[in-house]
């Protein structure tokens, strides 16, 4: 008889990385998903609020009669303790944004892996997409590690190779790598059952990490390129960027190459034009 691995799984309650996951998981008869754990109540992970077509993975999760728990420090013991009768063979993780602490990491029986979208060690952190399309990023990738202590520094599983044309948007960079962390968790979940897993080190000399954009990263100034501010309207779009004139900022609801506007801001190379309405 095929060994069934117990699975605590992690993620956001609303995220759109988190769901697929999920249910892949919940429909492959190699895994039995023992707990899911989501954010605090009233808690939404930033990237998906306002879009269309919202997730609710604990209303998922309850569907199919899985435990839910939102706990608010997920290392206590008291938690901990309550996942044990559990017996998990792993955690696997896919959009959770809470750090991992010892004792909860080595909580499962063998491992606890995260499912990051970045080619870790570069772009480790928060908001990978925005930055790289800021950057004009063209060779990227998706990640399986083990987690640690250390924020996405954990070993490495598996990765796959993802080539962009550096145009895209933060969205259509998203979408790019989603799609390839999916086919990556159907290859980890055969790696699992192959096991044991062989890992190897990341190379930490490439690393770099990044938070969740400030309204400063997405805010155009006179102290920008011509280059370098379409680079925030991309890296924001289809969500706002903004634009400083003198001490009012803006809102940037929308792109043309219209030059007849209210106001042409001097960037150190050239010109952009904006329509604008009332300040922040």
């Amino acid at each position: 008889m095929t060994q069934k691995f117990n699975i605590i799984f992690f993620s956001e309650v609303n995220s759109k990385f988190g769901m697929p996951i999920f249910k892949m998981l919940y429909h492959d008869d190699r895994f039995n998903i023992k707990a899911f754990v989501t954010t605090p109540e009233g808690k939404l992970c930033s990237y998906y609020i306002n879009e269309d077509n919202p997730v609710d993975l604990e209303k998922y999760a309850e569907s199919k009669d899985i435990p839910v728990f939102r706990p608010n420090n997920i290392n206590s013991s008291k938690f901990i303790d309550e996942l044990s009768d559990f017996n998990p063979d792993y955690i696997l993780i896919a959009n959770y944004q809470k750090i991992f602490k010892k004792n909860l990491i080595e909580f499962p029986k063998l491992k606890t892996l995260n499912f990051h979208p970045s080619p870790l060690p570069r772009y480790a952190g928060l908001a990978p997409f925005f930055w790289m399309s800021l950057n004009g990023e063209k060779n990227t990738g998706v990640s399986c590690i083990e987690v640690t202590p250390e924020i996405d520094g954990g070993d490495i599983v598996l990765q796959r190779k993802v080539r962009l044309t550096g145009n895209e948007n933060s969205l259509e960079v998203r979408e790019k790598l989603f799609k390839a962390s999916f086919s990556l968790f159907n290859d980890v979940l055969d790696l699992i059952c192959q096991g044991p897993l062989k890992t190897h080190k990341q190379d930490m000399t490439k690393r770099d990490y990044h938070s969740n954009p400030s309204q400063a990263d997405k805010t155009i100034t006179n102290n920008d390129t011509v280059s370098s501010a379409l680079a925030k309207l991309k890296a924001c779009a289809p969500g706002n960027a903004y634009v400083q004139i003198n001490d009012n900022v803006f809102k940037v609801n929308s792109v043309s190459w219209s030059q007849t506007s209210k106001a042409k801001l001097k960037l150190k190379d050239g010109r952009l034009s904006f329509f604008l309405e009332n300040a922040l």
